[in-house]
């Protein structure tokens, strides 16, 4: 049983889309609709239902029927007799970022789980997808070409895992990789040398598919949202990722192409891991509520920590560009003192709380960084007991849940360590101490770098404030005060300072958000040091490391 979309845009510059779905019905029957309420790669509600407008439905008579919105992302519509039923809806398409929707007079760019609305009657229900695009534009998707010459999905969490998008001006690249073939697409100004990406892409790719063993599709595709203003975003699916990034003339410099390379492996490695390797709880994806998980650890972390790696392991990062990006992770997770109050699991499932924003003062830690670094310190740990790695963990998940479409538990996917780790006493005290628990892990993560030999230093920032008294500010405005620090006692977030050193103190002058002003002198604490920076740098024992960064 088939249902036909037809999405166009009459006025692009209102940013809103016409959406039309056909269907056949053959028996009265009440039909519901169901928009998601949110998207894959984000656990957080997003309720695409408040961007639909005049919502209705109609036979094939032209009558309109009985339809009403019965739940927030939810319509009934009432049927009497077969029909070729016709559903007609608007959709606002305004967000500029790898998981959304937006359309104006130069492009049309849909991620289908934003917009489409499943047919909760029929599960299997195949979806056809014609989007009418103005003359002279150049169109992709990642679903499949239909017969009919139309994209089709087999089934709506087909739909809702596909992009689609269409321009005045779009450029494409590919290579092969394992007999994969990869397709980039640019929709934006390219600052980069075409043989220097593909080359540097190939090779991150084919390491990535080596170490697993094969690539679960025959061809897979970057698209890439080159935008003019600072933005860096990433969003993966089965058959291809999106990746917005700003402003596109920075990827003139070698620095920000380091970005580029990093969301991009890191995405890549999301194919595997997360779209296919994916806790029971996920899979498959129930978009109408909130789906909890506490594998934020093992889904972003681990995601984190090797999508950098393969790009040492490849040879696309030099040992110290690859150091250069691991210690600003490293220091982001480490400025975070949300470990001392919630752990990686009770983290993971708040995302559906707060979990992308900063949230209330160390509540909860970054799933990305700390999780990047238990990642680390695991594999670390694999390395020196057993002569594993991570990467052959992560390739047994593949076969044990990836492969299979068998989702795991925790219990069953922590199974995967204990079975390549001879001291499992270590790697069950490692889960209950710095996963389930709030231990320090930067000074497990100290004990285990020589391993690979690296080894952690920690120096005073340059900046007074930060280093002696434990305040960071954004412009002259506090964002964060040291716990342990005595400015903790006196000032507070979003306090505005002016200050004068006097010797061994300070003198502030906070001006406070309910119209007070404080004056105070602080003593700056020479033998006390407040978030230091951290940097993991190599020692002359190279012995170790042969097989982490190969």
């Amino acid at each position: 049983m088939n249902a036909n979309y037809h999405i166009k845009s009459t006025h692009r510059t209102s940013q809103f889309i016409q959406i039309e779905l056909f269907i056949r019905i053959d028996a009265p029957q009440i039909l519901s609709l169901q928009i998601p309420s949110w998207r894959s790669g984000r656990y957080q509600l997003a309720d695409f239902a408040k961007n639909v407008r005049s919502f209705s439905a109609q036979d094939e008579l032209g009558a309109f029927l009985p339809a009403s919105k019965v739940q927030k992302n939810r319509w009934d519509i009432l049927i009497s007799k077969p029909t070729n039923l016709r559903i007609s809806y608007e959709y606002y398409a305004a967000k500029m970022d790898a998981g959304s929707c937006w359309v104006d007079e130069d492009q049309i760019y849909l991620n289908f789980g934003n917009c489409c609305m499943e047919v909760l009657n029929f599960p299997e229900l195949t979806y056809e997808m014609d989007v009418k695009i103005p003359t002279g534009f150049q169109l992709m998707s990642t679903l499949p070409m239909g017969m009919s010459g139309q994209f089709v999905a087999n089934n709506f969490q087909q739909l809702v895992d596909a992009t689609f998008l269409a321009a005045a001006h779009l450029t494409h690249w590919e290579y092969t990789s394992e007999s994969v073939v990869f397709h980039c697409w640019f929709k934006g100004d390219i600052h980069f040398n075409k043989a220097g990406f593909l080359e540097k892409f190939q090779k991150f790719s084919t390491k990535q598919i080596r170490d697993f063993g094969e690539f679960p599709e025959e061809e897979y595709h970057f698209i890439f949202q080159l935008l003019p203003y600072r933005h860096y975003h990433g969003v993966e699916h089965k058959r291809g990722t999106v990746i917005t990034f700003g402003p596109a003339n920075s990827l003139a410099e070698e620095d920000q192409f380091e970005e580029l390379l990093g969301i991009s492996s890191h995405e890549l490695y999301h194919a595997w891991n997360v779209c296919r390797i994916r806790p029971i709880e996920l899979l498959p994806y129930d978009f109408s509520k909130e789906t909890y998980t506490r594998a934020g650890w093992m889904l972003e972390g681990i995601t984190t920590y090797m999508g950098d790696l393969y790009l040492l392991k490849s040879g696309v990062y030099s040992l110290e560009v690859y150091l250069k990006h691991l210690n600003h992770t490293l220091n982001r997770a480490f400025r975070n003192l949300g470990w001392q109050h919630s752990s990686i699991l009770e983290s993971s499932f708040d995302l559906w709380v707060d979990g992308y924003e900063n949230g209330i003062p160390e509540r909860k830690v970054n799933i990305y960084a700390h999780g990047c670094i238990i990642a680390l310190c695991l594999d670390l740990m694999l390395l020196k007991s057993t002569k594993s790695s991570l990467p052959e963990v992560m390739q047994a998940a593949w076969l044990t849940f990836g492969k299979p479409n068998q989702g795991y538990t925790s219990e069953s996917f922590w199974e995967l360590f204990l079975n390549s780790m001879e001291d499992q006493t270590a790697l069950l005290e490692f889960y209950q101490s710095y996963i389930a628990g709030n231990g320090n892990i930067f000074e497990k993560l100290k004990s285990l770098l020589p391993t690979i030999g690296l080894e952690l230093n920690e120096e005073s920032s340059s900046n007074l404030l930060e280093a002696k008294l434990g305040i960071i500010t954004t412009g002259n405005t506090i964002i964060k005060v040291h716990p342990s620090s005595p400015a903790f006692q006196e000032l507070m977030i979003g306090d505005e300072i002016n200050y004068k050193q006097v010797g061994d103190r300070i003198h502030f002058q906070a001006s406070r958000i309910n119209g007070s002003v404080i004056q105070l002198d602080l003593k700056l604490e020479q033998d006390k040091v407040y978030f230091p920076l951290l940097s993991i740098v190599p020692t002359a024992d190279l012995s170790q490391r042969e097989k982490w960064m190969n």
